[in-house]
């Protein structure tokens, strides 16, 4: 029989440590690596569940927003394509959505302060919003309208000629999606 010290590598990991506190670092990498898959998992629930329609309305967009979401296109798809609130608002890559998060509790604090809490104080910040939406779409090459919508596969032979010319030039022009279609996707326009 061989000498413990002796033994190989994978045989040394599993004897019986000769200090008893060594049997400690097995048990907290275990450990470690059980509270981190848990915390990974509640960590994607929670972000998951704060991207639902329900939790938008419920803590920081009024149910009059939502109510002229669902008069638009994309609120009334014709082809049945569902669109919700986090498609347009929080980007998919995950730096950009933690972002989108953080600077989401802003809107949490006014509405609990009640700066739109009525639809008349909701139109009256109306106009500020939807300038600061419109900015982060223009800063991002409106990149979550591009999740959905490809120039590149999009069929112009199907367009409006003037959208085709627009559509194909835009690059070249600098412009981006939001440029032309602010107030006529999922909210009217701010007056």
């Amino acid at each position: 029989m061989q000498d413990r010290n002796e033994q190989g590598g994978w045989a040394k990991l599993w004897r019986q440590p000769k200090a008893k506190w060594l049997l400690g670092i097995p048990v907290g990498a275990f450990l470690f690596l059980a509270i981190g898959a848990v915390g990974t998992v509640g960590f994607n629930t929670v972000i998951h569940a704060t991207s639902t329609d329900a939790f938008c309305v419920n803590c920081h967009v009024p149910s009059y927003a939502q109510e002229e979401f669902h008069q638009s296109v994309h609120g009334s798809s014709r082809s049945g394509m569902v669109v919700n609130c986090a498609d347009c608002h929080v980007a998919k890559e995950f730096v950009p959505k933690m972002w989108r998060k953080v600077t989401a509790m802003k809107e949490v604090y006014w509405q609990i302060k009640g700066d739109y809490n009525t639809p008349e104080a909701y139109a009256e910040h109306k106009k500020d919003m939807q300038a600061r939406i419109v900015e982060g779409f223009r800063a991002t090459d409106s990149r979550e309208c591009r999740n959905c919508h490809d120039v590149e596969r999009m069929n112009f032979d199907k367009q409006k000629k003037m959208a085709a010319n627009m559509h194909q030039r835009m690059d070249k022009m600098g412009k981006t999606c939001i440029d032309c279609h602010a107030g006529k996707i999922a909210h009217e326009r701010a007056k």
